[in-house]
């Protein structure tokens, strides 16, 4: 399987040398060392050709092999600009995703144009059969309000992964999000970005629905005075299904030091008050130098609202610091130091430690180190590099 990664790399590039192009990229790759030792590695290659970009993306994971392999392509063709993708998943099934984009100016409107299409059947995900859809998006500034409109057909702009899993799980997420039927309508989006109030205080929203009724609005108040020179924006986010609240104290040079996750209660349509679901704290102590605190009353909560996963098995807290310092040829070191907690069952609740550090030691060339180091169990150990050419 290796040899068929390398071969197909060689193909690409012989192919972008009889086009006489400028060709340009990176090969990056983690070595596993613990608890077992593989090799995760990717090779970007990319051809600049007329002012046309093309090339692709070939990734290797352990011993699962061969996962991924993108082909790309972006340019101007006259007044509109096109980028596009093709996913293939070289393990079966071979083809998985095709994604583009088309953008046009007219004035003061920007128009962007999403299509996308899957294969029969994607890991995880099962269409059907091949299906697609469209997005358009039309965008403008209306007296310093952005807004925007976007009108999905059997898609829509909430990102998708992909999944393919093998020993391990690895994805790729794109831009768009088909579904079967692509010319049923999906979706309407309206967006609108720096709605004045009063007293500098801005208010931006967002209101969507599908062909099934009311999805969501959100609204959020920015710059909201409170004394001192101390302001806070409010975050309100209405589904059919819930409604949360988040709030964000700025006050001059700690602005972000403390964001606030919660849901507003009603009962009917009277306000009853606010759950906590957990809270951040952020002290910038320089450049790049800092500390953050991160406690989750309601993880599952936090986690939604965040859109990501931050911990694993009982923890609800952890504690990071992360610092930077001159390296080599112009660039900077960074170190990311994180304990995660848990409430109970070990000295202080401490669960796990992370480590993750970057240190540059050519103007092309990059080391990783990501450390793991669990209460109990089985560290985790991993030393990469990063070489662009």
């Amino acid at each position: 399987m290796r040899v068929r990664l390398w071969l197909s790399l060689a193909v690409c590039t012989s192919v972008l040398a009889t086009a006489q192009m400028s060709l340009s990229g990176s090969w990056s790759a983690k070595v596993n060392l613990l608890p077992a030792i593989s090799l995760d590695t990717k090779l970007t290659l990319v051809g600049d050709w007329s002012g046309w970009k093309v090339g692709g993306t070939a990734e290797y994971f352990g011993t699962d092999g061969y996962v991924w392999q993108t082909f790309d392509l972006a340019g101007v063709f006259g007044p509109v600009a096109v980028e596009g993708t093709v996913l293939f998943g070289p393990l079966a099934p071979a083809y998985l995703y095709t994604w583009g984009k088309g953008t046009l100016s007219l004035g003061g409107l920007d128009l962007q144009i999403y299509t996308a299409h899957v294969g029969p059947t994607i890991p995880g995900y099962f269409f059907g059969g091949p299906s697609g859809g469209m997005v358009a998006v039309a965008k403008a500034d209306l007296g310093g309000t952005a807004v925007s409109v976007a009108v999905g057909w059997g898609a829509s702009l909430n990102p998708i992964t992909i999944t393919f899993t093998g020993v391990g799980t690895y994805t790729k997420t794109f831009p768009v999000n088909p579904f079967p039927g692509g010319t049923q309508f999906t979706y309407l989006r309206v967006d609108a970005v720096g709605l004045p109030l009063c007293c500098g205080v801005t208010i931006d929203s967002a209101f969507s629905f599908t062909k099934a009724g009311f999805e969501a609005l959100s609204l959020t108040v920015g710059g909201i005075p409170l004394c001192c020179g101390v302001t806070f924006d409010t975050t309100v986010r209405f589904t059919t299904t819930a409604k949360t609240v988040e709030v964000t104290p700025r006050w001059g040079g700690i602005e972000g030091c403390l964001a606030v996750y919660g849901d507003a209660l009603f009962q009917g349509n009277t306000w009853q008050g606010i759950a906590l679901y957990g809270f951040k704290v952020r002290c910038e102590l320089g450049e790049c130098t800092y500390v953050e605190l991160l406690t989750a009353l309601d993880v599952a909560a936090v986690e939604a609202i965040l859109g990501e996963d931050v911990f694993a098995g009982p923890e609800f807290e952890y504690v990071r610091m992360g610092f930077c310092g001159p390296g080599c040829c112009g660039g900077k070191y960074t170190v990311e130091l994180t304990a995660y907690f848990q409430p109970m069952g070990s000295l202080f609740g401490l669960r796990r430690l992370g480590v993750w550090a970057t240190v540059p030691v050519m103007a092309n060339l990059t080391f990783d180190l990501a450390l793991g180091v669990p209460v109990g169990g089985p560290a985790n150990l991993a030393l990469g590099w990063t070489f662009t050419f």
